[in-house]
């Protein structure tokens, strides 16, 4: 029979006055001192050994911080290190914040979704966290704040997961003996006095859609040059889905026989399963690409900066990749006679009006292919040639 776990409450944390040893469940202690002084422990066994890791001060670290530290030094027992001689190699190493967020990546990949995610986060943070040579028991607030702050308000959604990954990065940290004190990169009661809310700056604000007549042209300029961005964001504008749906797919989401591509609740951002028809031209993309690994692996702004940069490197734009959604939903406005439920299922968007629901709960899949066939054809993509070949190019 199981061990039961989380026997402590907060409130028993502050209250609690026995000297000794009180389990909380899976190795991890409460300790109180001859002098009333609490701390937490961590009891584990290695190679047949007994041992037992300090956690931090109770005054310091709450019981869900400890829980998480505890998660994370079970994960890293799983992966065949040793908590203590880790701390130790980390301490005397001198690690950096590139080490860390390395060492964090490393642990973590087994238990998300695909390696895209990994991809993502190393890429973000080399892009805009920390200097990675920077040691990272001197990552401090004006630190934090000078990675964060330019990017706050013309790309909240980036900054506000690089924040995020900051903040887990030097926690893994701090559990690993690492650093100590605060963490700078906190929202809730730090950092929340320093930057606006998110919600706050993009308020009203949407991103920056091409016209849909123009779209056309644009496929034809990607098509002109092969590359993963490029084969990507064609991807993207065939099926109109978003950025993070493309970026994070593997191929055990693609039912290449039947064409059509099913996305886990998990990954969506309503949270509910979407299944995407798939069209000959976007079918022509994804064949040729190798199963060796996802059919996008890029990180969550190549396609953006494909997009917005400026010649050589990009194509100089003021859109977004999330805007082609945009210029496909005033294109089946306008150009089309689909009800509006099909092209908000197309979107996988949440419908409010309980009978649109209702009605889109039922398959439509056919309703939906015919669609998204349309918008290739007005795309000017022939697929008895090839999906990333323009019928008029």
């Amino acid at each position: 029979m199981a061990r039961p776990i989380h026997r402590l409450s907060a409130r028993a944390v502050q209250t609690l006055t026995k000297q000794g040893y009180h389990a909380d469940g899976a190795g991890l202690y409460l300790l109180i001192g001859p002098t009333g002084a609490k701390s937490w422990v961590l009891r584990y066994q290695r190679a047949g050994r007994r041992r037992e890791m300090g956690l931090g001060s109770a005054a310091v670290v709450s019981l869900a911080e400890a829980r998480q530290a505890a998660i994370a030094q079970h994960k890293l027992l799983v992966a065949g290190g040793d908590p203590i001689a880790t701390r130790r190699a980390a301490k005397s190493a001198g690690a950096t914040f590139g080490e860390a967020a390395d060492a964090y990546i490393a642990t973590h990949r087994a238990g998300w979704k695909n390696d895209a995610q990994a991809e993502q986060w190393t890429q973000s943070l080399k892009d805009y966290g920390p200097a990675r040579a920077t040691p990272v028991a001197e990552v401090d607030t004006p630190m934090v704040m000078a990675c964060l702050r330019p990017i706050w308000e013309n790309k909240t959604v980036t900054a506000t997961r690089v924040r995020g990954r900051i903040e887990r990065v030097l926690d893994w940290a701090k559990v690993h003996g690492m650093r100590e004190g605060e963490n700078p990169a906190r929202w809730r009661g730090h950092l929340q006095n320093l930057l606006p809310k998110p919600s706050k700056v993009t308020k009203g604000r949407h991103h920056a859609a091409m016209p849909y007549p123009e779209v056309p042209a644009f496929m034809a300029t990607l098509a002109e040059r092969d590359g993963r961005s490029r084969r990507a964001l064609r991807f993207t504008i065939l099926t109109a889905a978003r950025t993070d749906e493309v970026v994070g797919a593997d191929w055990s989401e693609f039912d290449l026989e039947a064409r059509v591509w099913t996305i886990p609740a998990g990954r969506m951002k309503g949270g509910r399963e979407h299944s995407v028809p798939l069209t000959a031209a976007a079918m022509a993309i994804l064949e040729p690409l190798s199963r060796k690994e996802p059919p996008f692996k890029l990180s969550e702004n190549s396609m953006l900066y494909l997009v917005q940069k400026p010649a050589p490197k990009g194509l100089g734009l003021p859109f977004t990749v999330h805007g082609f959604r945009s210029s496909f939903r005033d294109w089946a406005a306008e150009e089309t006679e689909t009800p509006n439920e099909v092209v908000e299922m197309a979107l996988a968007h949440a419908i409010r009006n309980k009978a649109e629901a209702a009605y889109r709960r039922g398959a439509l899949l056919d309703r939906r292919r015919t669609l998204m066939e349309e918008w290739q054809a007005f795309l000017g993509l022939n697929p008895a040639v090839s999906g990333s070949e323009p019928a008029h190019a």
